[in-house]
This record gives structure tokens, C-alpha cells and sequence, in this order.
């Protein structure tokens, strides 16, 4: 528990689940608000970005084992979900293009978990590895409460959603850079 590297694995997922249940719990009631659609075009709109993540997981970990590179394929989508963000929120006066942010958004907070999950075992023994793993995802599932309840707290504080966006957006960031920090030993063939 003390290990450095654990404390990082652990940092880095916390701030991701907080980016990702933030989206999830949220996504829908934003796209509801924005369009004023029926329930069912917003369920079918708020799935895509869980499509577009299930083939943004597959390749981010297939590209990761086929490189033998973690954290980089951790971090980058973090990044590029947090960039999507700023520009969504940017343009949440065009529409269709903020939603298509959204929806690479939705995707990055989904495709940096294959190669989050091989970097323990590429960090530590297999034993630490086994025990660090309960230990990472419990401690840092507690993410997914903060993540919506801030999102909750600041949306009834301004009346916006853009404050708890924001915050997700500086959560995915803080935790790509933090997962940078993970020292991992060249892969042997």
C-alpha cells in the first residue's frame, strides 16, 4: 500500500472513474436538455459514444499489445477525451459538432482501460500485482461517486453544465499525466 507505483496505479484510475461516471451518468440528461428529443432518440444518441468506445478499447489494446507500450496508450486517450471536451464545450452552440466531441469523448474514457489493467502486471510481481489490483479498483471506484456528484453539485450551484465539465476535463487530464509518471520496465521478448 505504500508502494509508489500502487498509489500511482491507484491515482490514475481514480481520476479516470471520475471522468467516465461523470459522463456516463450524465451524458443523457445533457443531450435531453440540449435537444429536447423524445426518450428514445436521446437512449439511441447516448449510446453511440459506447459503440464508437468498444471499437476505440479494441484497437487502443490491440495497438498496445502490438507496440508492448502502456502508458502512453493509457494517457492519450485521457488526453484526447479531455481535448474533445474543451472543444465540445467551445462549440455547445453547434450541435452536431459538440455532440460528435461528446462522442469521442465517450469513447476515450473506455479505450484507455486495456492497457491501464496490463500495466500492474508490468509494474510489479505477480503476487503484488494480484493484490494490487483489488486494492486499485476498489479505492479508486470511489471516483464514481465524486464524479457525478460534483458534476450534480455544480451543475444546481450555476445552473450549467459546463463548471462539472470542466472538472471532468481537468480529472482525465491530471490522471494521463500521472499515469506518465509510472515507471515500466521494457517489455522482454
Amino acid at each position: 500500500m505504500r508502494s509508489r507505483q500502487v498509489i500511482l496505479l491507484t491515482l490514475v484510475y481514480f481520476f479516470a472513474i471520475i471522468g467516465i461516471y461523470g459522463f456516463v451518468i450524465w451524458f443523457p440528461t445533457i443531450v435531453q436538455r440540449a435537444t429536447n428529443l423524445p426518450n428514445m432518440a436521446v437512449t439511441l444518441l447516448s449510446a453511440l459514444p459506447y459503440v464508437a468506445g468498444l471499437a476505440a478499447m479494441i484497437w487502443n489494446g490491440w495497438h498496445s499489445d502490438r507496440t508492448a507500450e502502456r502508458r502512453w496508450h493509457t494517457a492519450l486517450p485521457l488526453f484526447l477525451g479531455a481535448g474533445c471536451l474543451v472543444v465540445a464545450i467551445r462549440l455547445s452552440s453547434h450541435l452536431s459538432l459538440a455532440f460528435l466531441c461528446m462522442v469521442i469523448v465517450g469513447a476515450c474514457t473506455t479505450a484507455f482501460m486495456p492497457s491501464f489493467w496490463a500495466l500492474p502486471t508490468a509494474i510489479l510481481t505477480e503476487s503484488a500485482a494480484a493484490a494490487s489490483i483489488g486494492l486499485i479498483n476498489s479505492v479508486a471506484n470511489l471516483g464514481g461517486f465524486a464524479g457525478p456528484f460534483f458534476i450534480g453539485y455544480l451543475r444546481t450551484l450555476t445552473n450549467s453544465f459546463t463548471p462539472g465539465l470542466v472538472f471532468l476535463l481537468v480529472c482525465m487530464v491530471f490522471s494521463g499525466m500521472l499515469a506518465l509518471l509510472l515507471h515500466v520496465a521494457p517489455m522482454r521478448n
